[in-house]
């Protein structure tokens, strides 16, 4: 199939005409993905607690785990490969990066002490370098501009899925059979998802929404960097997504410790409980969020981004609520003693989910049909750093520090100091929008 189409209509004609059938099949298989993706990335999460008593890490130690030792290499690998997607085909780049994320999950299981689960943490980050550009580039190319924003919520869904699967999955599992054995049951099914979207996934004709595609980008990995993050408009989303995502990643990675340590709850507890109320909250969300974004958008390109953050502002008092809510004060739920703090995890939730997939689709929107995967890989790259890279070890830091003058309470005030980024991403989503709106109207005068 010839790739380079002189226009638009034609474009539309050399396309393969899928079906709202197979679409729908797609975003299914997608959403598995990026599912499998999280839930390998998150299992560490309700894990922290055990591995910490085994290894005798300290919280600092572990903030580096979940976060340094999964985004360093991630971050470093992604644009090289999403490079490499923006030329080839981008089905089996995803296929392939699946099974690596999947097999290294499975090898966190079999780590002997604190270095190796160091380093098979390393490994899932290199195969999932090569996930999400992949997926968000392949998505763009099956849905049209006027509907990514609610293709890509649909999709980042897969995430606030993998929260319910690896808090609630994660801790029955590790409370019966260990948390090693958490490791294994969710890295090898991975391996099955990988001949999945090989095998039945198509590769999707590139640029099919767009004018004529312009030649293979071959300039240098520094200088595509240096290219995207000097375009203003970008530059300005992935600053919003990054300070949004560390509180986000910080919050989300040390809740189950906070759950257990201030509020007593128990290893399963704290899976159901977090489980249920952020994937309730944090699924509608993402779906609405790009719903709502798609709608608003069409009257003013600014609320592509601003209504992220409204949302993202919206959010805050109940993350304040969760972290400050006296502890040990329950309502009673069944066989279960739910804290009345995360009563308001669900609202908080669908609040925070609103931003994952306009953004993104700003991305898209922003660029080339041969740079979307590398768009996606810079924009995940500052949301990597800032967030689950600096979030969750900012978190650690402000634990140990706090611990001898606070004891337990440490973790509450870490987490209270984190939500300062909230504000930040809040105010940068509410600026973004004007560039956005600018460099589509630039761009359409072209």
């Amino acid at each position: 199939m010839n790739n380079a189409c002189p226009d638009p209509v034609k474009n539309l004609q050399t396309a393969k005409d899928y079906s709202g059938l197979y679409l729908g099949y797609v975003l299914f298989v997608m959403v598995l993905v990026q599912t499998f993706g999280f839930v390998d990335r998150q299992l560490l999460t309700i894990l922290v607690e055990p591995i910490k008593q085994e290894f005798g890490a300290s919280d600092t130690a572990m903030g580096l785990l979940t976060g340094v030792a999964f985004a360093v290499f991630y971050v470093t690998l992604s644009i090289p490969i999403a490079r490499l997607a923006d030329r080839r085909s981008r089905r089996h780049i995803l296929a392939a990066a699946i099974a690596l994320w999947s097999l290294f999950t499975a090898l966190c299981g079999a780590a002997g002490n604190f270095l190796q689960l160091a380093a098979a943490r390393v490994g899932v980050g290199v195969g999932e370098a090569g996930g999400g550009p992949t997926a968000y580039s392949m998505l763009a190319d099956y849905f049209p501009p006027r509907l990514r924003s609610t293709a890509l919520g649909i999709y980042a869904t897969g995430a606030h899925l993998a929260v319910l699967i690896s808090m609630l999955g994660g801790a029955v599992i590790a409370t019966h059979y260990g948390w090693r054995m958490a490791f294994y049951l969710v890295g090898v099914p991975g391996l099955a998802l990988a001949l999945l979207v090989r095998f039945t996934v198509d590769e999707p004709l590139r640029g099919r929404w767009d004018g004529p595609l312009p030649r293979a980008d071959n300039t240098g990995v520094l200088e595509a960097l240096r290219r995207f993050l000097g375009n203003k408009p970008v530059r300005n989303v992935a600053l919003a997504t990054g300070f949004t995502a560390m509180s986000g990643f910080g919050f989300s990675t040390w809740l189950p410790s906070f759950a257990m340590r201030v509020h007593g709850l128990s290893l399963i507890e704290t899976g159901v409980i977090l489980g249920l109320t952020s994937v309730s909250g944090g699924f509608l969300g993402a779906v609405c969020g790009g719903y709502i974004t798609d709608r608003m958008a069409r009257r003013d390109a600014r609320w592509q981004l601003q209504v992220a953050g409204v949302a993202t502002w919206l959010s805050l008092p109940f993350q304040i609520a969760i972290t400050l809510w006296p502890a040990r004060h329950f309502i009673h739920l069944g066989g279960f003693n739910m804290p009345v703090a995360f009563c308001f995890m669900p609202v908080s939730a669908f609040f925070s989910s609103f931003w994952l997939g306009p953004s993104y689709a700003a991305i898209h929107n922003l660029v080339g049909a041969r740079q979307r995967a590398q768009a996606s890989a810079c924009m995940m790259l500052v949301v990597n750093l800032l967030g689950s890279s600096s979030g969750p070890l900012l978190v650690g830091l402000l634990s140990d520090a706090l611990a001898p003058a606070l004891g337990a309470q440490a973790l509450r005030y870490a987490l209270l100091c984190s939500l300062l980024s909230v504000v930040v991403g809040a105010l940068l989503f509410w600026r973004a929008g004007n560039f956005y709106k600018h460099a589509l109207a630039a761009s359409a005068r072209r």
